[in-house]
C-alpha cells in the first residue's frame, strides 16, 4: 500500500484485485509496482502525488479521469482490469495521448458459466431449497416435498441473448448443450452458427429467458427500461451479468412485483454494493450474487497475464493487444 510520498514505481494498481505472483514478478522487473488501494479518484490522485515515474495505472473500479491524470504527469497508459471500462474517461485520456486498454475475453468463460449457475439456481429454486434444508424443514415434510420446490428445465426454452461478444457467444455455446433455441440481438456482430439474429423487439417478445452481455455506454444505460419490460414475453426470466445500470432498476422492481416477469438472476446492480435491505434482496423470485462473474482462479490468472503483457507493451512502446483508443 502506498502512502502520500511521491511514488518511484512504473505501475500503480488503483484498487485491490487479484494478480498472480508470476505476473507481479514480471511487472516488478519493468520498474516496480505499488498498490494504491484508493477509495476514489481524489484519493488516488493524492497518492500519486505528481510522481514523475508512474507510467501505467491499472484499475478495476476506481474512475480514471482528469483529476487522476493531473497528478500523474508521466502517464502513458491505463489498463481496465477486466472487460468493462465505463470507469475510464477514454475520450479525455485520448486527448492527452494516454493509451487505454481493457482485458477483454480473459474472464468471458467465467462470466458465461456464472450466467448459467444463476439461471439454474433460479429455475430449480436451489437458493430457497438450500435454506429450507439448513433450517431443518425437510424432516417436517418427509417425502412429500412442498409444491414450490418444483422448478423448470432449460431444455427447449428460447434464450434471448442481448450482446453476442466474447461472453455472449460463450453463453450461446453453453445453451446449445442444453438444446435451447437461441435468439440474439447485436448490431455489431455477424451471424453465427445455431444463433438466429433478430431485432431487439423480436428477442424481447419471443424469449423465455433474457440474458444481458453488453457494455455500459450512454446508449445502453437503462436499455432495459419500463418500455422494454412491457414488451417482453409474459413470465420471462431476466439474467444480468454485465453492468447494473443497463437495467432501469425501478422498472425491474415494478415488473417483478406485478408478475410481468417471473424472476431475475443478477450479479450486478445500479449502485454497488447493495445491502440486505435492498428491495431486490427481499424477493424470493430473485437470485443475487456480489458482482463475482469474473472471479474464478483460472480467470484471475488469465487477467493477470493480460495485464502484465499490456504493461510491457505500453512501457516498451508497442501497441497493446486490447487498445481501445487506436489513435494513441
Amino acid at each position: 500500500m502506498v502512502g502520500r510520498e511521491s511514488l518511484s514505481v512504473s505501475v500503480v494498481f488503483a484498487d485491490r484485485f487479484f494478480m498472480a505472483e508470476k505476473s507481479l514478478a514480471e511487472i516488478s522487473s519493468l520498474g516496480g509496482y505499488a498498490w494504491a488501494e484508493a477509495k476514489d479518484p481524489l484519493d488516488l490522485a493524492a497518492k500519486l502525488n505528481g510522481s514523475p515515474s508512474v507510467r501505467v495505472i491499472v484499475s478495476e473500479y476506481i474512475p480514471i479521469n482528469a483529476a487522476v491524470l493531473e497528478r500523474a504527469p508521466a502517464l502513458k497508459g491505463v489498463i481496465a482490469y477486466g472487460a468493462g471500462y465505463d470507469h475510464v474517461d477514454v475520450d479525455f485520456l485520448s486527448q492527452r495521448g494516454v493509451q487505454v486498454c481493457n482485458c477483454r475475453g480473459e474472464n468471458a468463460q467465467a462470466v458465461a458459466e456464472l450466467t448459467f449457475g444463476l439461471l439454474l439456481c433460479l429455475l430449480r429454486r436451489i437458493h430457497r431449497s438450500d435454506r429450507w434444508v439448513r433450517e431443518s424443514e425437510w424432516p417436517k415434510a418427509g417425502r412429500v416435498l412442498p409444491e414450490w420446490i418444483t422448478g423448470q428445465e432449460l431444455w427447449g426454452k428460447t434464450l434471448g441473448i442481448i450482446g453476442l461478444g466474447q461472453i455472449g457467444s460463450r453463453v450461446a455455446k453453453i445453451a446449445n448443450g442444453f438444446e435451447m433455441k437461441i435468439l440474439a440481438y447485436d448490431p455489431f456482430i455477424q451471424p453465427q452458427l445455431k444463433v438466429h439474429f433478430s431485432p431487439l423487439k423480436e428477442v424481447l417478445s419471443r424469449a423465455d429467458i433474457l440474458t444481458l452481455h453488453i457494455p455500459l455506454t450512454p446508449k445502453t444505460e437503462k436499455m432495459i427500461d419500463a418500455r422494454a419490460l412491457a414488451a417482453v414475453k409474459p413470465k420471462v426470466i431476466l439474467v444480468n451479468t454485465s453492468r447494473g445500470r443497463v437495467i432501469d432498476e425501478q422498472a425491474l422492481l415494478g415488473a417483478l412485483k406485478d408478475g410481468r416477469i417471473q424472476g431475475a438472476a443478477l450479479d450486478v446492480f445500479s449502485s454497488e454494493p447493495i445491502s440486505g435491505e435492498h428491495p431486490l434482496a427481499r424477493m424470493e423470485n430473485v437470485v443475487l450474487s456480489p458482482h463475482m462473474g469474473a472471479m474464478t482462479q483460472e480467470a484471475g490468472v488469465r487477467l493477470s497475464d493480460a495485464v502484465a503483457r499490456q504493461v510491457r507493451d505500453i512501457l516498451e512502446g508497442r501497441r497493446p493487444e486490447c487498445l481501445l483508443n487506436a489513435d494513441c
